[in-house]
């Protein structure tokens, strides 16, 4: 242990002084770098000085010599003497002259040269003679050229040099009219004074030097150098080698060399260190040499010369690694001897000390081991073995295994030439029985112990457990797992019996949900039914005369039917979401407009109660999204009739907004506010159930079946959003709710800005409405202004007033603007819950323009840019033509049982001139329709039930397209009447044959659209002639297809001018329409598209509004990419024809009545 001790005080020795003797050396090669780069830095530099010194002293001995030729002195005595030397009579323009040329020569032969010139000191520095290098040129200046240089930097000084002295000035930019020349000049000057003979002062001589030339030929000459600059003395940058730094003084006064470096003098060399204050990075070694130009000591330049610090230091950094690699190279050289050396003295330490601890293992083993040679002789047997096999060890060593050990299976002998002929370890267990009762299990290991590096083996290890408590333990697991097996096999076989029970309980709930669904289905259908018959005779019953006491019971049955069909609709729905059944259908739609309508539509009632309704809809920023509009109707209209039921008094505030959540979804949020009564707290928790409201006494007060808002809950779930409240008992309730839609299926609104450069004043007295209509005119780029008393001074700055009629300032307003006439066109927007109407103006007041409440963007808008009819338009007369139209010649087969039902569909039909026919199921009605195919008076439509005895809708109409003896049957139109909601009934009727599908109660506006258009080809119309005026009709009561109020306004009201162009109409378009009749007789395509084309212009200037809609039908029809149906355009113009002779009847009724009045 001793040797070993001194060993390791040795190698830290060494070690030691290696690197001390490394660190020497590396400190000693850094400071030979940097005085190397010292001495580099001051002899470049001072080349460099010398380089520029030379040029100087070139040009100084080149004006010298300018200076010393006659015109000199011959300009300084012909000034003494009027303008001519007295010493030979040459006057003062021949000495400038000669000089001129002398100048003139001297500058084409030598391109540094840039300017000679002669400045008068006695004209206070104006130039006297100047000779300029002009780009390829040099040219003498002509006297108006002539600059006065008084005010240049180098004036001063050589204004008051003295004989024989000189100037020379530190090289700047050249300027000309104080301005720099550019391309930019690096110039410097030299000075000499000119004497009068008298000795008074003249002037100087002065050449300016192009110092191009020589920078680039003082910095291409570096060798070592990474860089050079000159500075003037007071820090500014005269040049650089990388043209980074150049003139500063005069393009970037506030860079110096102070102001960009950090200089750092060092101390043990010549050098300075230079850092950059803008990039710490950039570090330099530098070496400064100072240049002395002319007379004037103060007058110096400065010539660094920069060397990279950091590339120094990387040289320093290189060589320190190379020593020190060189340093660790000699370590580890001597470690490896040592190490060497070491090694071998401590392997004998090692084996000793490997036996002793290898013996102690084994003797202090649980397990029985013991080492035999290759020949079964035991070589060790410790205490375990002793113990286990009851042999001493001093009995055991040398002596033969076999004769030691007797296993009751296997031979030991054996089982060691296996592992000899295996190689490999073996395992096994056996037993050895000791006496005649006492039985003890072993576990054996036989593991070959060869010798190092090859392959023979040297001995056997032998370890050996008493397994026995282990054994006995797994015969007893063994036993008890047999018992558990029984156990779990009983207990499987009443699981069975269990399950089969529960399957057999799962099928009869299964059955019993499956009959409920059956039921709802069969029930809707019977509920509908008789519902629909009380609504269509209601509405027969409306359309005859009622005195006020039949109509106010009509008005209660109305009610109440309308309330039965919102429970029955409720219920069908909560069937659905049962069953699963309730679908949500996608479509594109405008946000907007869906939330809009309906918050209009619910806000009549809302008004009915005193309630104020406000609508936010500006945070809307998309136009289009994909979802299901008319579930997110349902949702909103739930929460509007829950607000308008719960609420006395006050208002509801709707609130709909949208935003992007992470990139993917577009979120639609909608809140519904009102001040109603509120929920209390403990109550909340029961809202979103089935068939649960707040308490009982809800229920009693205000009606209700507690559905509507567990529905919401599953719709806006089915649209991948959610709902939820705030409410306050006694204070109000905030609903609201939101749906997801993925952002490719959104449209964003376009960003254009209606209503640019626009001032809207704003006169509402309510903050919360006042505040939405701020946020709007925002969102439109207008500006907005609170308008208050005194109310003339706001007329005049506004385009708009917005204001209400209980507004404190609403007469002032109105008065206000009618007398002002500087701002006729400035409109008054009234606000108005009166009716729900677009935009309109008040007759007999061309300033007020009302808009209904609650506002909606797209009328307010509307009425803001002026894109509204000039008069109030009662309602779209669109319903109206529908339940005018001429059915005449239509033969209809109504298909129902419920005999209300047929006497509803026949109270529609028949007074617009169809025959009607009934039957009663749908053997019934094939029975018809033969007896028609027969009489020759074949069927045009099919108004079929669904649900009916003996045969039902489905049966009829499979078997008339199917059937072959009804030679109409696959082309008449059969419409189905059916009273199931469920989803999917709408396909299974057009599997069954049926072309479109209407529900009850059947609305018969929607029921006469629906005949119209699958009627469109079978109308039994006569074959098309020529339209004469002779033909005309009488005009049809209420006829609103001319819309002269239209058309006048867009003449600005000049009536003269439309009964001239109604005259015009009155002639082209009879012409026109003979040569459109001619052209679909003939056939010809082009010439259809001309005339209807014209025709649809020519309507279109006198308001014929339903002429031009059939001519742009009929335009759109010829100019399809397929081919064209002909029979299509002759039904198309035979209702042109009919609407052209009732315009034509109703603009000669216009004439006679202006004619009589």
């Amino acid at each position: 242990m001793v040797n070993k001790k001194i060993w390791w005080l040795i190698l830290p020795l060494i070690v030691s002084l290696t690197l001390y003797a490394t660190y020497r050396y590396t400190e000693n090669s850094a400071q030979a770098i940097l005085k190397e780069t010292a001495l580099t830095l001051q002899i470049e530099t001072e080349e460099k000085v010398n380089t520029v010194q030379q040029d100087i002293f070139q040009n100084i001995r080149v004006i010298k010599f300018l200076h010393s030729t006659p015109p000199i002195s011959g300009i300084t005595r012909a000034l003494s003497n009027n303008n001519v030397d007295a010493l030979d009579n040459t006057t003062l323009e021949q000495w400038k002259s000669r000089l001129s040329v002398i100048f003139k020569s001297w500058i084409e032969n030598d391109p540094a040269i840039k300017q000679l010139r002669i400045i008068s000191v006695e004209d206070k520095g104006h130039e006297f003679l100047r000779v300029d290098r002009d780009g390829g040129r040099v040219i003498v200046v002509g006297e108006s050229r002539l600059q006065d240089k008084s005010n240049e930097p180098y004036y001063e000084p050589s204004a008051k040099l003295g004989a024989g002295e000189l100037y020379v000035s530190s090289v700047n930019l050249n300027k000309e009219y104080g301005k720099i020349s550019y391309p930019l000049q690096p110039t410097y000057r030299i000075a000499l004074p000119i004497f009068y003979d008298n000795g008074n002062r003249f002037g100087f001589i002065i050449m300016n030097i192009d110092s191009t030339e020589l920078f680039n030929a003082l910095y291409k000459d570096s060798k070592t150098l990474d860089a050079s600059w000159i500075v003037d003395s007071d820090g500014y940058f005269i040049s650089s080698s990388d043209n980074a730094l150049a003139f500063t003084r005069q393009l970037a006064p506030e860079v110096t060399l102070e102001s960009s470096y950090h200089i750092e003098p060092m101390s043990r060399s010549h050098l300075m260190t230079l850092i950059s204050l803008s990039d710490p990075q950039e570090q330099w070694f530098a070496h400064k040499v100072t240049l002395i130009t002319g007379n004037d000591m103060e007058r110096k330049m400065y010539v660094y010369g920069l060397i990279s610090k950091n590339k120094i230091m990387a040289e320093i950094s290189h060589r320190r690694s190379e020593i020190l690699y060189l340093g660790l190279f000699a370590v580890l050289v001597i470690a490896t001897v040592l190490a060497f050396f070491y090694r071998s003295y401590s392997s004998s330490l090692k084996l000793n000390k490997a036996n002793s601890i290898f013996q102690a293992i084994i003797n202090s083993s649980v397990d029985a081991v013991i080492c035999v040679s290759p020949l079964g002789q035991v070589k060790t047997w410790n205490g375990a073995a002793s113990h286990l096999f009851n042999v001493q060890s001093n009995m055991a060593l040398n002596r033969p295994l076999s004769k030691l050990i007797w296993f009751n299976k296997a031979n030991v002998m054996d089982k060691i030439e296996q592992c000899k002929n295996e190689k490999t370890v073996i395992k096994f267990q056996d037993s050895v029985t000791f006496g005649e009762e006492r039985k003890v299990y072993i576990d054996v290991i036989i593991s070959p112990v060869f010798l190092r590096n090859i392959e023979e083996i040297d001995s056997y290890v032998i370890s050996a457990r008493d397994v026995t408590e282990s054994v006995e333990a797994q015969d007893k697991l063994k036993q008890y797992n047999a018992e558990l097996e029984k156990e779990v096999d009983k207990r499987t076989e009443e699981i069975r019996q269990h399950s089969e029970a529960l399957e057999e309980a799962h099928g009869k709930a299964l059955e019993a949900s499956q009959a409920k669904s059956n039921f709802i289905s069969t029930i809707s259908h019977e509920m509908r039914t008789p519902l629909n018959g009380m609504v269509g005779t209601l509405s027969l019953v409306r359309n005859g005369p009622l005195n006020p006491e039949q109509q106010r019971y009509l008005a209660m049955a109305e009610s109440s039917v309308g309330t039965l069909a919102l429970l029955i609709n409720d219920i069908l729905d909560l069937s659905k979401i049962e069953s699963g059944k309730l679908e949500v259908h996608y479509q594109p739609f405008s946000p907007r407009d869906v939330i809009e309508t309906m918050v209009q539509s619910n806000a009549v009632k809302a008004y009915e109660k005193g309630l104020d309704v406000i609508l936010d809809t500006t945070q809307v920023h998309y136009q289009s999204v994909l979802s299901d509009p008319n579930r997110l109707k349902q949702v909103l209209n739930n929460l509007m009739n829950n607000a308008i039921k719960f609420t006395q008094q006050g208002m509801i505030k709707v609130i709909a907004s949208t935003e992007v959540i992470e990139d993917k979804f577009v979120r639609l949020n909608v809140g519904v506010i009102d001040s109603g009564i509120g929920i209390a707290a403990e109550n909340q928790h029961r809202l979103f159930q089935p068939f649960s409201q707040e308490g009982p006494e809800t229920s009693a007060k205000f009606g209700g079946t507690g559905l509507g808002l567990s529905i919401c809950r599953q719709l806006c779930e089915l649209m991948n959003g959610h709902i939820d409240f705030e409410s306050k008992q006694g204070i109000g309730s905030h609903f609201y709710f939101y749906i997801d839609i993925d952002v490719a299926d959104c449209e964003l609104m376009s960003s254009e800005h209606e209503l640019q450069g626009s001032t809207i004043g704003i006169a509402i007295s309510d903050n919360a409405l006042s505040e939405v209509i701020e946020r709007a005119l925002d969102n439109w780029g207008a500006n907005h202004q609170a308008v208050s008393e005194p109310v003339d001074n706001w007329v005049a700055q506004l385009d708009s007033i917005i204001t209400e009629k209980h507004s404190p300032y609403y007469q002032s307003i109105v008065d206000a603007a009618a007398a002002d006439n500087t701002k006729a066109d400035l409109q008054v927007i009234e606000l108005n819950a009166s009716s729900v109407m677009p935009p309109y103006l008040v007759a007999g007041n061309p300033n007020i323009v009302i808009v209904s409440k609650p506002l909606l963007s797209t009328d307010l808008l509307t009425a803001l840019s002026g894109k509204f009819n000039t008069v109030k338009e009662s309602v779209s007369h669109t319903k109206q033509r529908l339940l005018e139209a001429d059915l005449s010649a239509l033969h209809i087969l109504v298909v129902d049982d419920n005999q209300i039902n047929q006497e509803v569909a026949k109270g529609f039909l028949v007074p617009l001139g169809a025959k009607v026919e009934c039957a009663e199921n749908g053997q019934e009605a094939l029975g018809c329709i033969e007896q028609a195919e027969r009489d020759g008076n074949t069927f045009d439509c099919i108004l079929m039930d669904c649900q009916m005895p003996i045969m039902n809708g489905y049966e009829c109409s499979q078997t008339l397209r199917l059937n072959s003896k009804f030679n109409g049957g696959p082309d008449i139109p059969i419409i189905a009447m059916t009273a199931n909601a469920f989803s999917g009934e709408e396909e299974k009727c057009l599997a069954h044959g049926m072309n479109d599908y209407i529900t009850k109660p059947v609305d018969s506006t929607l029921l006469i659209e629906k005949i119209l258009r699958w009627t469109l080809n079978r109308r039994h119309t006569a074959p098309t002639q020529p339209l004469t005026r002779t033909e005309s009709k009488p005009l049809p009561d209420n006829y609103s297809g001319w819309n002269k109020d239209v058309a006048l306004k867009r003449l600005g009201g000049n009536q003269a001018l439309f009964t001239k162009i109604v005259s015009i109409f009155q002639q082209d378009a009879a012409k026109d329409i003979e040569l459109l009749h001619k052209a679909i007789n003939a056939r010809e395509v082009d010439e259809i598209a001309h005339w209807s084309h014209k025709l649809k212009g020519l309507c279109g200037d006198i308001g014929a509004e339903e002429l031009l809609t059939l001519m742009a039908m009929l335009e759109d029809e010829v100019r399809r990419t397929e081919s064209v149906n002909f029979e299509r355009v002759e039904q198309v113009f035979e209702r042109c024809s009919q609407e052209y002779t009732h315009l034509m009847a109703a603009i000669e009724q216009t004439q006679q009545q202006s004619i009589a009045s």
